[in-house]
């Protein structure tokens, strides 16, 4: 009788386990999308010149059951043209050096997708244009402090074609840039610049 009414009992438990298991709704896993012929521009407020982002990486993984977005973003380097002192025509080699990953936020419904990059901008040439073979400026000549951009898409979401996101940052002051240090500061950092990704596979 005792082991009749252990086997009862068994049966009975495994069953309640097995409908509690089957009752969970399943969780979708992370789906993984990579933007491998980004373009876009950056534009510095300060100089008011805008300059092209060549084809970058983006690689995203998305929860949609917690509607969040992680990534990275791979962005080669970019070429500003500036004038010192608004009279000689000079050419920059600038690098975005990103500070951790990708994080933000997207919503399929909402058609709403947010996601903040964290970077700092490293300056590995400055070149008067007649004479190309004499940089400027210091090695390690970069931006104080990190600076974020949490950049919003601009048209509606679409994976198999093109999203624009575009968003504000501000550019902090410069060290390391050997003379040009204060110069540099003075005409690039300040708020107001823009950052436009357009995402596509």
């Amino acid at each position: 009788m005792r082991r009749r009414l252990l086997a009862t009992l068994t049966a009975a438990l495994a069953a309640t386990a097995t409908g509690l298991a089957l009752a969970q709704p399943a969780q979708a896993a992370p789906i993984d999308l990579v933007f491998a012929n980004t373009t876009g521009t950056t534009f510095i407020a300060k100089q008011k010149v805008t300059a092209d982002i060549p084809t970058s990486v983006v690689k995203t993984s998305i929860d949609l059951d917690a509607k969040t977005l992680t990534g990275t973003a791979e962005i080669p380097d970019l070429t500003v043209r500036l004038k010192l002192a608004n009279l000689i025509p000079t050419t920059s080699i600038v690098r975005i050096v990103p500070q951790g990953g990708l994080t933000g936020t997207v919503d399929l419904g909402a058609n709403k997708l947010e996601t903040t990059t964290t970077f700092k901008l490293q300056v590995l040439r400055v070149f008067q244009d007649a004479l190309p073979s004499l940089n400027l400026v210091s090695p390690g000549c970069t931006t104080k402090t990190a600076t974020s951009a949490t950049l919003t898409n601009t048209t509606p979401i679409d994976v198999f074609g093109t999203t624009t996101v575009t968003g504000t940052y501000k550019i902090p002051g410069f060290t390391k840039c050997g003379l040009l240090t204060p110069l540099l500061t003075t005409l690039l950092a300040g708020d107001g610049n823009t950052l436009t990704l357009n995402l596509k596979g």
